[in-house]
């Protein structure tokens, strides 16, 4: 039968199923039949003379079959990444940081899972994760996070000390090479800075101690190893990360002894150390010189 020139199976969209109402798609299921693809969009106008094989933001599934069931955009976004980029900026700045790249070789190269030590605290970080492909970022995601902790860490990409308890002010001084010159033509002096030193250095200190779980006693065995650990990462002369909960943060280097001093109790111990400021915490140079990133001069 042919009614204003179609037949029941005679157009290209005589096929297609009638509209439901608004509800969530939980399965769709496909039987009795050889199928090249199976295309869903949130573009009703489309017709399948213009079906896309790339993905777009309308597209929900896209199965082409050709070497198992893949619906999703996996595979479509292996060929367009070489590589997965994490950024960082506090809110409201311009700058980005790279703080993770991992080329993508494989969809298991998708699965990412990465701590940031480095964030300092009562800042709200913008956080974008990019694919790159050919060195052009082709889509990204940004998401806001708040930093927040209390007491001083110290860190690295290996490891991450810190505590709560009996924290100092950690007074510092700002370093800068200055001399005064006494000039004879004029009764006032001169100071003379030939130097670019302009850093800070100072001195830490925190009771570290271990506790029972759910018991609110101290775990003196426990205890001493953590000290002996934090102790043992202060004396092999590589840089820090030092950052404290009012928010200040510096890349580091321990300048004098480590004093390890009782605090009342023979397992309350106080550590106590002298530090100098050695780079910037926003350089991914040197960041990455410093060991601190993994982040090579690609991304700089």
């Amino acid at each position: 039968m042919i009614f204003l020139g179609a037949a029941f199976c005679g157009d290209g969209n005589s096929l297609f199923p009638p509209a439901l109402p608004k509800q969530e798609l939980v399965t769709m299921q496909i039987f009795d039949g050889t199928y090249n693809q199976l295309y869903l969009s949130a573009n009703t106008a489309m017709t399948v003379k213009n079906l896309e094989d790339e993905w777009s933001y309308d597209t929900k599934l896209n199965a082409t079959f050709d070497y198992d069931f893949d619906a999703g955009n996996c595979g479509f976004s292996l060929r367009n990444t070489d590589y997965i980029v994490v950024r960082r900026r506090e809110a409201g700045t311009v700058e980005w940081i790279v703080i993770y790249a991992k080329k993508v070789e494989t969809i298991e190269d998708f699965d990412l899972h990465i701590i940031d030590k480095y964030a300092r605290s009562g800042v709200e970080y913008e956080y974008s994760v990019s694919s790159f492909v050919n060195g052009i970022e082709n889509s990204y995601i940004i998401q806001n996070v708040y930093s927040d902790f209390n007491g001083f860490y110290i860190t690295d990409k290996d490891c991450l000390y810190g505590t709560i308890y009996n924290v100092d002010a950690c007074d510092t001084t700002r370093n800068t090479s200055n001399q005064v010159v006494k000039m004879l033509n004029s009764k006032y002096m001169k100071v003379v800075s030939n130097s670019e030193l302009n850093c800070d250095s100072g001195s830490i200190s925190g009771t570290f101690i271990r506790m029972n779980d759910g018991e609110g006693t101290l775990n003196a065995e426990e205890g001493l190893q953590y000290r002996n650990s934090v102790k043992s990462r202060l004396a092999n002369k590589k840089p820090l990360i030092l950052k404290i909960d009012d928010g200040r943060i510096w890349m580091i280097q321990v300048s004098g002894v480590i004093n390890d001093t009782m605090n009342g109790h023979t397992d309350l111990r106080n550590i106590s150390f002298e530090w100098v400021e050695i780079g910037d915490i926003n350089d991914m140079k040197a960041l990455y010189l410093n060991g601190f990133s993994d982040v090579d001069s690609k991304w700089w």
